[in-house]
Order: C-alpha cells, then sequence, then structure tokens
C-alpha cells in the first residue's frame, strides 16, 4: 500500500510551463556558506560572466522566520549577479521547524514561504527548496531502490510538510516564481510523494554523476530517465547538477572534461530537458582533509601561488554553451 501524507490544506494548481523559455545554463557554487568561496565574489561574477552563464545557483541558509542567515552578503550576492545579468537560484534551507506535528510545521513554513517571498522574491524567477529532499527521507544501506520500503515514512510526513508549506507561502505572495525541486539517481518515489500531495512545484531538477550511468539508458529495467519523469510527472526537466563522480580526485582533468562534453551533446538531443547546470565552480581545497571525494569537483582550482587556473572541462563547457 502505498504512503499516502494527509495534509489539509488546498495547493495552488501548477502553471504550465513556458515551453519557449530560453534554455538555461548555469553552474552550482557556495558564496554564501563555504569557506573557498568567501571573499572571492568577483572572481565568480567573472567566471560565470566568460562561460556566458545565464543561472548560479548556491545554497542560503534560514532562520526560523524564512530570511536568510547572512542576510547582507545575500542581498550583496543577488545585486552583484543582477548586475551582470545573471539569474539566481538559492537552493533554501530551513529552520525552526522542530514540531513532529504535520500540519503544525505546514503553517511554520507556510509563514516562512510568505516572508521569504515578500523581502526577496523580486529578485530571482526560479528557488529551489531544500536540495535532494529523497536522500533525506531515504532509509540507509536501500541502494538504488525506488519503491516505499526505501523510505522513512514517518520523516516523510514531516519533510513533505515543511517544503509543501514553504512552497504554498511563498507563492501566495510572489505567485509568478517557478519553484524547482531536486532528486538525484532514480528515487523516484520521492516524486510521487510530491504527486500524491500536491505539491505545488514547476521544475523536476535531476542531480546526475557519472557513477550512476547514463542517464538516457540505465540498465536494466530504467531506461530512460529524463523520458520517463518527464511522462509520468508532467514537469519541466532540469538538470542542476551534473559532473564526473568526486570530479578530479580520482581522474585527470581530460576524462573529467570528455565526460561532461560528450554527455551534454547526448542528454541535449533528447530534447526533454531546459536547464543544465555544472556542479561546481571551484575546487574546495579546504574540503579535503575531512571531505576528500568533495574537494575537486570545480571547472577551476587555485594553485600554490593562489592563482586561480582553469581546467579542461572549464573550457570544454564553454565551448559547448557557446555554441
Amino acid at each position: 500500500m502505498r504512503l499516502v501524507i494527509l495534509l489539509c490544506f488546498l495547493s495552488i494548481t501548477v502553471k504550465a510551463q513556458n515551453n519557449n523559455a530560453p534554455f538555461v545554463w548555469g553552474i552550482n557554487g557556495h558564496p554564501l556558506t563555504q569557506r573557498d568561496y568567501s571573499n572571492n565574489l568577483d572572481e565568480q561574477i567573472s567566471a560565470i560572466t566568460d562561460l556566458k552563464l545565464s543561472s548560479y545557483r548556491f545554497d542560503v541558509l534560514l532562520d526560523a522566520n524564512g530570511y536568510a542567515k547572512k542576510e547582507p552578503d545575500f542581498i550583496k550576492v543577488l545585486n552583484s549577479l543582477k548586475k551582470n545579468n545573471i539569474s539566481a537560484l538559492p537552493a533554501v534551507m530551513q529552520s525552526g521547524l522542530k514540531s513532529n506535528n504535520a500540519d503544525s510545521v505546514y503553517q511554520i513554513a507556510y509563514q516562512q514561504g510568505k516572508n521569504f517571498g515578500a523581502r526577496y522574491g523580486d529578485y530571482f524567477p526560479v528557488v529551489e527548496v531544500n536540495n535532494e529532499g529523497d536522500n533525506k527521507i531515504r532509509l540507509h544501506n536501500t541502494g538504488g531502490k525506488v519503491k516505499q520500503g526505501s523510505y522513512d515514512t514517518v520523516k516523510a510526513v514531516k519533510f513533505i510538510a515543511t517544503i509543501k508549506g514553504f512552497i504554498d507561502g511563498l507563492k501566495a505572495v510572489k505567485p509568478n516564481i517557478k519553484i524547482t525541486l531536486s532528486v538525484s539517481y532514480i528515487h523516484y518515489y520521492y516524486l510521487e510523494l510530491l504527486k500524491e500531495n500536491n505539491v505545488n512545484y514547476d521544475i523536476i531538477g535531476c542531480h546526475w554523476y557519472s557513477n550512476m550511468g547514463d542517464i538516457t539508458n540505465v540498465k536494466p529495467t530504467v531506461g530512460n530517465v529524463l523520458s520517463y519523469i518527464s511522462k509520468r510527472f508532467n514537469k519541466a526537466i532540469w538538470i542542476t547538477e551534473f559532473n564526473q563522480f568526486k570530479g578530479t580526485t580520482s581522474v585527470d582533468f581530460v576524462r573529467q572534461n570528455n565526460y561532461i562534453t560528450q554527455n551534454i551533446r547526448k542528454i541535449i538531443d533528447q530534447g526533454i530537458i531546459k536547464g543544465f547546470f555544472i556542479y561546481e565552480l571551484f575546487d574546495q581545497s579546504s574540503l579535503k582533509k575531512r571531505y576528500p571525494e568533495e574537494a575537486c569537483y570545480g571547472l577551476i582550482y587555485k594553485d600554490s601561488s593562489g592563482q586561480y587556473i582553469k581546467k579542461d572541462a572549464y573550457e570544454g563547457y564553454k565551448q559547448f554553451v557557446g555554441k
């Protein structure tokens, strides 16, 4: 029996996607949350501009009222991006939701969404609520399973309430803002939960890395992931994270570039996705000791003299975007 989470709030009807909207080329970064992105916003903007990208996806930590914890820095990033004709795509991370009651959590999250939208909603066309919710509610050691038994149904009740409430509150004050929710690998059951509970979002943001296989032909039974989720869930599809698994920790610059550029063409040729984002802009050398596998995903690294050096994948991505 499938899990159906009962929430007593009606969602707003999802508006049809604009199929004539321009393709979104983007990249990920952490200007508000990570050491290797601190005090170098000008370098970030310069690289994004040089790459001719139209969007910058980055994480934003919120307080219990739904406002950015580093608000002056957040506003600075938003204004810098706007000045350079780059759209901000904030991935907001909520806090202050300790109640175990789904209805209560929804109401708190709803007010957070209203507050966030009222204060910042004029800065960007798209907002992501949380990040990889599928992995936050999946049970450990369930591998790539996509069925109900792979998920913590108790945790899912609260989690769905938090994102649903925030989205409904945000759209109550800024109805034209689009919402993207991310999902990794083939964790379709998370998308089923969103559908069952009428979560009012607009874009599925797929996260895909080389260790997950070929997104257009996952064997043995899944097949074309993009085609399946497009038909099943009737949403616009973006890829909001993509790269060689572990970046250049385990492969050289040439192999990272080959994986990215060869697969972009295959994915674009499907005619399904409307946006593509590389993870990420800069290497994070500060993570090498504690999280070594996360340290070298960037298209740019800093050498021993402190100079920013472009990897092969930087030039490969740039050439593809410029076509």
